[in-house]
């Protein structure tokens, strides 16, 4: 299944946005991986809605065009005869799950299995999975336009923490943020569950702080991006059923590459000015405006300073700041809301 990459070079696969496969990102994403678990899993309701850090809405027959279940049998060591069920979606719960579990479960509805899945004998799953798609998005700057150089300041950690019977096992949770340097912060998280695995060490703390400038273009759009080193694959999750029989999930995962130290890598992206509509361009501009007006309103205040002797100017300086930051966020609301 072929993906048509935006005017950034970005595709979208299922819920990740990422790079394309054959994008050099400097390191090694295995084209095909298997992993004798499980991938790590977060979960978590945002609102009414659940989350997941799968991309748990795909299909069989999307994944069986991108890394065919005869493939997998042979992955899998195992023959068709031996598959009780191909489960369609992971709205299908697991062969032979209690109703108890089930009950324990209805919070993830309708996406109990995944929240089972990943927290029930994750260890007796296996995953085979094809490379589509690397570097999936973490975080990043706003767009900005034309010949700028625009400074920030990013930082990220990761913790090792679990372990299985065939080695370390890394359930790498990476956190990311971007704050824009000597000015108003700007910063955007976000946190995921990849997998990866090593022989070397329980516990592992990793951490960075950089301050990157983002040389802008003539006639181009530009923004710095925090994406994961990691491949994102398409396969199918293997899980027991009896001594002999399985059943398989669609699935679709971000998994670390192996033997890469950095859990994420800066990438700065360029499009060309056609790349967003008149309203989104003005929307944008509108956005970096405020962005250099709260700047100024902030020094405005500090210079101003509370006194007995300028407290009319404090005010005044004051209420600009708030009016400066409503109008930051209100247009920050809006971009977010568009997807740019």
């Amino acid at each position: 299944m072929g993906y048509t990459p935006d005017g950034y070079g970005q595709i979208s696969v299922g819920i990740y946005n990422c790079l394309p496969p054959d994008r050099p990102v400097g390191y090694n994403a295995p084209e095909e991986i298997y992993l004798k678990r499980c991938p790590k899993v977060e979960y978590f309701r945002a609102g009414p809605a659940f989350r997941a850090s799968w991309d748990y809405s795909v299909t069989t027959s999307e994944i069986e065009a991108e890394f065919p279940l005869s493939e997998a049998y042979k992955k899998f060591g195992i023959a068709e005869s031996q598959v009780v069920r191909v489960h369609e979606t992971w709205t299908d719960w697991i062969i032979g799950t209690p109703e108890k579990l089930k009950d324990a479960a209805s919070w993830a509805a309708p996406y109990g299995p995944v929240a089972l899945m990943s927290a029930a004998n994750p260890d007796l799953a296996h995953f085979a999975g094809k490379r589509v798609a690397v570097a999936p998005f973490i975080c990043g700057s706003t767009p900005f336009e034309g010949v700028q150089n625009k400074s920030y300041v990013d930082e990220a950690s990761i913790t090792v923490t679990d372990s299985t019977t065939e080695g370390w096992e890394f359930g790498l949770t990476a956190e990311a943020g971007m704050e824009k340097k000597d000015g108003p912060s700007v910063k955007s998280t976000a946190s995921f569950r990849w997998s990866k695995t090593t022989t070397h060490t329980t516990e592992v703390r990793k951490s960075h702080t950089e301050s990157t400038t983002i040389p802008g273009k003539e006639g181009q759009w530009t923004k710095l991006d925090m994406r994961a080193c990691a491949g994102v694959y398409s396969g199918w999750l293997r899980y027991p059923i009896d001594r002999d029989k399985y059943g398989l999930y669609p699935m679709r995962a971000p998994v670390q590459a192996p033997g890469f130290p950095n859990p994420v890598a800066e990438h700065q992206l360029h499009a060309p000015a056609s790349t967003y509509s008149d309203a989104e361009a003005t929307l944008l501009r509108d956005y970096h405006q405020a962005e250099e007006d709260y700047a100024k309103a902030l020094q405005d205040t500090t210079t101003a300073g509370p006194s007995d002797s300028g407290e009319g100017i404090f005010a005044g300086a004051s209420l600009h700041l708030m009016n400066a930051e409503a109008e930051r966020r209100r247009l920050e609301a809006a971009i977010q809301a568009l997807g740019i």
